[in-house]
């Protein structure tokens, strides 16, 4: 049983001491869904599936046959409809906004949008992230890099009933002296200067509780900068910690397997993976995440602040919060930018959203690790410009899918290994007995196409049922 499934049932233990909570707590809490197609995350399915669950925990799934149904339990009908484990989004960044507000090294906006005010408003308000995740089926996320407050997010989001569950890294160590973005009083960037600055930065983001170490941008060629590299690695190991790799050419991939990666966040993108990279990956257990749509993401963003054409917004179900939204409807007041010249305007223009989100090279390497065995995650990188909280996850599944991966697996891909790749496996990411009763209902086969993900109707997180266009407040 995983710390934070421990922390949970201490929390209810406590709470049935407390004459209030015996109140709530003298009808138990049991919930059962029957007659849907389940998909189980495993890559197995069940036909008129019933799934009973208990107090936010899954009691008993399988046919008709299989589960008692207990009286007084709430039943819900969902015969027609389609059950898969809640979706993961392994790699998003609560400190950012999906604008160029949180990203002055981007564009910087500071004259309106101080950064200082931003950054303090992220802090304060996850809520209405956890609400557009929840909103899109996204019932686990993973912060691969953020400020030291990021990490407290794990436990509050934890004993939130209308939040995902979090897994974060904390500030990322990097060559990079700093970035627009730090503050004087929290960093997301820790330079990497020195064995004994990764030591210790090791040391104090896993006293903290951090989950994983991240690394970002490998100098593959530098043989000082490497054996700092080693120095942290060799800590994130006596700390029971893991590390985490930012490498997007092949010489700064395999670096960071040597060095005992077990997540890859983002694509190879300069050349073909070959034979060694898959090699150590499959040696490591290492899970590799794509970001696919998260660069052209940034294009579709500066296209709307030159006001070229507005950021068009996908979301039938009301899932992003008005705050972004209005950050994307205006974004055309920086269209006289200083960074917006003539020249950057022009190869705007020559942007095609239809053709031009996805390199092949990237598609390549997926189809080709995935068919290897690697083991593949669904990841946004949501909070970039343009890569939308929880809506996103619909448009990297199914570019994903375009590489030639069937849905099928992608189901998989988006639920059980996400939550592997966050250390959770045990606790989510499929339906089994006694684990977390995250999952989603659809209108649409997901097995047909990932699409079909956008069917959603209901979002259940730890037990608790949610119609999605219900979830954001109006």
């Amino acid at each position: 049983m995983s710390f934070f499934k421990k922390t949970v049932l201490i929390s209810l233990v406590a709470c049935l001491s407390a004459i209030s909570c015996l109140q709530s707590q003298n009808e138990t809490d049991v919930t059962v869904i029957k007659g849907a197609t389940v998909f189980d995350g495993n890559g197995s399915s069940i036909a008129d599936g019933v799934i009973v669950t208990k107090d936010g925990i899954i009691d008993c799934i399988g046919e008709k046959s299989g589960c008692s149904i207990p009286n007084n339990s709430k039943v819900i009908d969902a015969k027609g409809k389609f059950i898969t484990p809640g979706l993961v989004d392994a790699h998003m960044h609560f400190f950012q906004t999906a604008f160029f507000d949180s990203r002055p090294d981007a564009m910087d906006i500071n004259s309106v949008y101080p950064i200082s005010e931003v950054i303090a408003y992220q802090r304060r308000n996850p809520q209405r992230y956890y609400d557009s995740y929840l909103c899109s089926g996204v019932t686990a996320v993973y912060d691969v890099g953020g400020m030291s407050w990021s990490i407290d997010l794990q436990k509050q989001a934890e004993n939130n009933p209308k939040a995902p569950h979090v897994a974060a890294a904390g500030p990322l160590l990097t060559p990079v002296p700093g970035a627009p973005f730090d503050l004087p009083s929290d960093k997301v960037l820790v330079h990497l200067n020195s064995k004994e600055a990764g030591v210790k930065t090791v040391q104090y983001l896993s006293d903290l509780g951090s989950t994983g170490i991240k690394f970002w941008q490998i100098r593959a060629n530098d043989p000082e900068y490497m054996s700092y590299i080693e120095a942290a690695a060799e800590e994130i190991e006596k700390k029971g910690n893991m590390m985490i790799a930012h490498a997007t050419t092949l010489e700064q991939a395999k670096a960071a397997l040597r060095n005992g990666t077990k997540l890859l966040v983002h694509s190879v993108e300069n050349t073909d993976v070959d034979e060694e990279f898959i090699e150590l990956a499959l040696q490591n257990e290492t899970y590799y995440n794509p970001t696919l749509i998260v660069g052209s993401g940034y294009t579709l963003a500066r296209r709307a602040a030159a006001d070229i054409e507005a950021f068009e917004i996908v979301d039938p179900n009301g899932c992003v919060d008005q705050k972004t939204r209005t950050l994307l409807e205006t974004a055309s007041q920086f269209k006289d930018h200083p960074r917006m010249t003539e020249n950057v305007k022009s190869r705007l223009m020559e942007f095609d959203s239809e053709t031009d989100r996805v390199s092949e090279q990237q598609l390549r390497n997926l189809k080709r690790l995935h068919d290897s065995g690697v083991k593949v995650v669904v990841g946004t990188d949501a909070g970039n410009p343009g890569t939308l909280h929880g809506v996103s996850i619909y448009d990297e599944m199914e570019a994903m899918q375009s590489a030639g991966i069937s849905p099928e697996d992608m189901i998989v891909i988006a639920t059980k290994n996400g939550a592997e790749s966050m250390r959770r496996g045990d606790d989510f990411g499929t339906l089994e007995k006694g684990k977390f009763a995250n999952l989603i209902i659809l209108n649409s086969d997901p097995s047909q196409d990932i699409s079909n993900m956008r069917s959603i109707t209901h979002t259940m997180i730890k037990g608790t049922l949610m119609k999605v266009d219900e979830i954001v407040e109006k």
